[in-house]
């Protein structure tokens, strides 16, 4: 176990949390826990330095205490406790200790969303594949559909998420730069279909693009690089996939 994490019970949690008088619901061990390590790396944010490269800046500090808590309390325990004392103790914390709550919630809400993200992509393994040799088709993810993840023509993405006028969350530099990643990652996957086909006990590298659409609808649209597992195609499919793919 990382020795910082034996650091968090011995911060003294009650110089951010004050009970009011006859209070039946002080702060759990969990949520202690919670804030004896915030005390501890606002404290001292070059600790964020025995794990990564930093410069101190908050989001080092944040990802610090975040990687911390995860030695030593489940991911849904952390968030049970940050909801509890932001809900139950907020009159008690300071300003500070609240934001920083406050901002660890959202990057576990993230977590959330890209584990999800992670098992959804592990479970379209044949739809991802498919997207990797095709050139003319998108992939977006975007959880509020009901079909997450789904293969979109290139104009249908343009119409459904404009890259310009009002409420356009992303530019036509970062339009220009999905084809760009696109077309890269399809002729990759290319050379690397040819060397299955040679070498069918290979497993050359191949990946895709997925266009990702946060659920908060202020957040920029994202872009993702996916790797693909190529399965052995019989020799006449090579014809077949070149047929879909973008012009040179």
């Amino acid at each position: 176990m990382d020795s910082r994490c034996s650091l968090l019970p011995a911060a003294p949690w009650w110089g951010y949390v004050t009970s009011a008088a006859g209070s039946m619901h002080p702060p759990s061990p969990e949520q202690a826990l919670v804030l004896a390590a915030i005390e501890r790396f606002m404290a001292d944010p070059d600790l964020v330095l025995d794990d990564q490269p930093g410069d101190g800046e908050s989001g080092d500090v944040l990802s610090a205490i975040l990687r911390a808590l995860t030695m030593v309390l489940p991911l849904g325990e952390i968030e049970l406790a940050v909801t509890g004392l932001l809900t139950v103790h907020c009159a008690q914390l300071d300003d500070d200790t609240q934001l920083v709550l406050e901002a660890l919630l959202t990057a576990i809400e993230r977590d959330d969303d890209e584990m999800a993200l992670d098992t959804l992509l592990a479970s379209e393994a044949s739809l991802l594949e498919a997207n990797a040799l095709d050139g003319n088709y998108l992939l977006v993810w975007d959880p509020a559909d009901a079909a997450p993840l789904r293969e979109m023509e290139i104009l249908d993405v343009l119409e459904r998420y404009p890259c310009r006028g009002e409420g356009a969350r992303w530019s036509c530099d970062d339009f220009v730069a999905l084809l760009e990643g696109k077309i890269l990652q399809w002729r990759k996957t290319m050379v690397a279909l040819e060397i299955l086909q040679e070498q069918p006990g290979t497993r050359p590298a191949a990946s895709t693009m997925v266009l990702l659409v946060p659920v908060d609808p202020e957040a920029p649209l994202e872009q993702l690089e996916v790797g693909v597992t190529l399965s052995p195609p019989p020799p006449e499919s090579s014809a077949g996939a070149s047929a879909r793919s973008l012009p040179d």
